[in-house]
């Protein structure tokens, strides 16, 4: 904790007050507005519930908080935890229906910067498809085989999860009206996710970085593939290695790090302070701790159950 404390000092002290304020500001706007999101997706959910903007905030920011010192996204878990806790008539299923609309735009964004990436910058990551046009008849056997085999799968799945699929509809009701789904949902979660370009853009700034919009969407692009394959709260290291390699050519390594571990430690300090602090006013401190202490537990159970002894059996 002390060195992790010291390296948030150094960080934050390598920054502008001017620009530190303003990257918190668009942090803060970020978290805001994905959970007017929520807020929207669960009142057209649950119209019945009393579904109110301000605890949905405390939950959503709370579980931003708890995924900042937590592994495993606990703070999600938990998050959907207060959710049906404390929305009348809300089930299992119906959230898992609104995560998914939650996630809609955020999904066709990733896959739009993806694509982008990986053909637009294929040499940064060595991509190289010369396999498939010196071998294309093996390629389109395997195109085909692996079309049939997810076709025969997503057939088991279907015919396995439909109940669980019709439950999960409930999630989805704000997707019956367009024009409430665009301006509610894509709109405001547009808004955030302006907010977390601003936020990349001003740390590349304070920490003097090229700021550009090809620059700042390569960082996105880090981020979001950092954080899907992070286990350890904030994914530092991933992203740090990501980021040199996707601006090896527009700053040097150190300048590169130090930003990527100055915005990372930062705004994960942040979204603890903000997050948890917001939970703790919503719900109270000994349960916010309590629940901090639970999902750690859980984590750490999940970890030590990963470790099989030799000598065990195989089930």
């Amino acid at each position: 904790m002390g060195d992790w404390l010291s390296q948030l000092w150094d960080a934050l002290t390598a920054v502008s007050l001017p620009l530190l304020v303003l990257g918190l500001t668009l942090q803060t706007a970020q978290t805001v507005f994905v959970a007017l999101a929520w807020r929207n997706i669960l009142r057209a959910a649950y119209p019945k519930g009393g579904v109110e903007y301000r605890p949905i905030l405390a939950y959503y920011a709370g579980g931003n908080g708890l995924n900042a010192i937590l592994p495993a996204s606990a703070g999600t878990v938990a998050m959907l935890g207060l959710f049906r806790a404390n929305i009348p008539g809300a089930t299992v299923a119906g959230l898992v229906g609104a995560t998914f609309v939650e996630n809609i735009f955020f999904a066709v964004m990733a896959t739009i910067v993806y694509l982008w990436l990986f053909f637009g910058f294929a040499g940064s990551f060595e991509v190289k498809f010369g396999w498939f046009s010196d071998h294309w008849g093996l390629a389109l056997v395997i195109l085909v085989a692996g079309s049939a085999l997810i076709t025969l799968v997503v057939r088991i799945l279907w015919r396995r999860f439909k109940r669980t699929w019709e439950n999960a509809k409930e999630g989805g009701a704000i997707l019956s009206s367009k024009r409430k789904f665009l301006t509610q949902v894509v709109g405001v979660e547009a808004v955030s996710y302006a907010a977390r370009m601003g936020v990349n853009a001003t740390f590349m700034a304070a920490y003097n970085v090229p700021v550009s919009v090809t620059n700042v969407f390569l960082i996105v692009a880090a981020a979001s593939i950092s954080s899907t394959v992070a286990i350890a709260p904030g994914a530092v290291g991933t992203q740090t290695a990501l980021a040199n390699v996707v601006l090896k050519d527009v700053a040097p390594q150190a300048t590169i790090t130090a930003y990527t571990v100055g915005q990372s430690l930062i705004t994960t300090a942040w979204n603890a302070v903000f997050g948890l602090t917001l939970l703790a006013h919503q719900i109270g401190w000994h349960d916010t701790r309590k629940l901090i202490h639970v999902r750690k537990k859980e984590g750490e159970t999940d970890a030590a159950g990963d470790e099989t002894p030799a000598e065990a059996p195989a089930e």
